[in-house]
């Protein structure tokens, strides 16, 4: 079985969900002894995995980057990808029990070829208004055409699923569902009490913590979160530690007018390697987004032994079952009294356990050997 991907994740930089589930997709697949991978990235790719059965195809033409924005580089760009289009038909016509997996909404360069596109979510499609930047409507299109144009369709959890279906009417046998991984003993596995100080006292977490990790943007909900929290009587003994980008001038009037100035913990995005003591020693992790395509974080907290406290809307119930509180996302009093209930000594020696059974059920060995089986699927009815 030969596996062409689009390595367009790795031309930039080596963050976010999309390039943790390749990287650990394609290390773990380049290990069948029956697979053959092939990555075709631009020039100067970043953080490429390795693999026995792997090999790497870069772009050799010229990037044209020096060049000003115009319609010269515009046109230099389309003829860049009509060429890149060309060699890689020559390169990979007519090859048998073939198939192709781009990273991100890449057109397959061979019309016979099988292919299968991952879905991550339905953001922009389900919240059209919130996402009118030109570069979001490109990327929208070209996922449309990937997905109309798929053999077959993986998407990350069953509401994204859900989302595929009604947004673009997909039979439900073309599309898959294969939830992320979590390296479990990396975040289960709790370092010396010197190294664990340490960093808590780097980040200035002296009192006992709620933790929020990621972005902000409008589904994620922080600003309902910020409201719950100053309504809880958690908020008297307890900070809120936020770890990602800096507060935007809304979010700073907002935490003023809160009076949660003494309250807020802000920490800029950290390490990888720092997340585990984190979620180790908060009280809680908090995640309030009334959408997403899956919640990585959430599989995180519970296998670090971190209770969690999360929203009951997108796929957090699918992900958590039991093993979570689930609140209304729409209601800041419904999220105070969830962070009040997470402190109950009952409550905690429930969830904690609970939670680190559910997380092994979330192997990236589990995802490597669900893909093969959808490839194979697809190689099958296709040849």
């Amino acid at each position: 079985m030969k596996i062409i991907i689009d390595g367009l994740i790795y031309s930039s930089a080596p963050s976010g969900g999309g390039y943790r589930y390749f990287n650990e997709l394609i290390t773990r697949l380049s290990q069948f002894p029956d697979a053959e991978i092939n990555i075709y990235t631009r020039k100067n790719p970043t953080h490429l995995p390795s693999g026995t059965h792997l090999k790497i195809e870069q772009d050799t033409l010229p990037t044209g980057k020096w060049l000003p924005e115009g319609w010269i580089k515009d046109n230099l760009r389309h003829v860049k990808h009509a060429l890149q289009k060309q060699i890689l038909k020559r390169k990979f016509s007519g090859v048998q029990n073939s198939i192709f997996h781009s990273t991100y909404y890449t057109a397959c360069p061979w019309k016979k070829m099988p292919q299968v596109t991952t879905v991550y979510d339905m953001i922009s499609e389900i919240f059209p208004e919130t996402f009118e930047l030109p570069h979001i409507k490109e990327t929208r299109e070209a996922k449309s055409k990937a997905i109309k144009n798929a053999s077959q369709i993986i998407a990350i959890s069953e509401t994204t699923k859900r989302d595929i279906q009604k947004v673009y009417g997909i039979q439900e046998h073309l599309i898959d569902v294969i939830h992320l991984g979590v390296d479990y003993t990396f975040f289960a596995t709790k370092p010396s009490e010197g190294i664990t100080q340490a960093l808590l006292s780097k980040h200035h977490l002296n009192s006992p913590y709620f933790l929020y990790v990621g972005g902000r943007l409008h589904h994620k909900n922080f600003i309902r979160l910020l409201k719950g929290f100053a309504l809880s009587v958690a908020s008297r003994d307890h900070n809120l530690a936020v770890v990602g980008t800096p507060w935007n001038e809304d979010e700073k009037n907002l935490i003023q007018s809160l009076e949660l100035q003494n309250k807020i913990s802000w920490i800029p995005s950290v390490p990888e390697a720092e997340l585990p003591i984190l979620y180790q020693n908060a009280v809680a992790f908090v995640f309030p987004s009334y959408y997403e395509g899956f919640g990585l974080p959430l599989i995180e907290a519970m296998a670090a032994g971190c209770p969690v406290v999360a929203s009951n809307a997108g796929p957090f119930p699918e992900l958590a079952q039991n093993a979570a509180l689930l609140f209304d996302p729409f209601d800041e009093n419904k999220i105070a009294q969830s962070l009040e209930a997470v402190l109950e000594p009952a409550t905690r020696n429930r969830l904690i356990p609970l939670g680190k059974e559910r997380a092994k059920i979330f192997s990236w060995d589990r995802l490597a050997e669900q893909h093969y089986q959808t490839y194979q699927k697809v190689i099958d009815k296709s040849f």
